[in-house]
């Protein structure tokens, strides 16, 4: 089984960049914001990468590159609000013309395409320093937080 395969196809990348990693429970009896629970879901995830993968520089590796993930997942969200904003702006601006919703697509696709780049190259670092076994083992982790990051996008 090759790296990219076991981190899934291109479809799974696009929605990775919706991660926000935001699972964890607080200790407070206030709720988090969503910062502070993709900080809190980022921390039990840093843990379980320790506990699963043995040598302590591939999971140093690994941590950070999951950082750098959980960075551009924010962005794509971030990103994602922007253009439904611009979007709803042009909609209701009744002098808006073809040309401006072409560019703000094409805008939207170029953005879009850099993130999915940057997001493939991640995942196949992330890829090239787990064994299979150790990929199985973080899967759970993995799902959920593309769940919630999905969730967070949707709202």
């Amino acid at each position: 089984m090759t790296a990219l395969h076991r981190w899934g196809t291109t479809r799974g990348v696009v929605m990775l960049l919706a991660l926000t990693l935001a699972a964890v429970p607080g200790c407070s009896s206030k709720p988090l914001s969503p910062e502070q629970q993709a900080q809190a879901d980022l921390a039990a995830c840093d843990a379980q990468i320790r506990k699963v993968v043995a040598d302590s520089a591939r999971a140093d590796q690994l941590v950070a590159l999951t950082d750098e993930l959980n960075k551009l997942g924010w962005q794509s969200i971030a990103h994602v609000n922007d253009y439904r904003a611009k979007v709803a702006a042009l909609n209701s601006n009744y002098d808006a013309t073809r040309e401006d919703f072409e560019a703000l697509i094409k805008e939207q696709d170029a953005v879009r395409e850099t993130l999915l780049k940057k997001g493939l190259a991640l995942r196949e670092q992330m890829a090239t320093l787990t064994t299979d076994a150790e990929w199985e083992q973080l899967k759970s982790a993995r799902l959920r937080a593309l769940e919630l990051g999905l969730r967070e996008l949707s709202s």
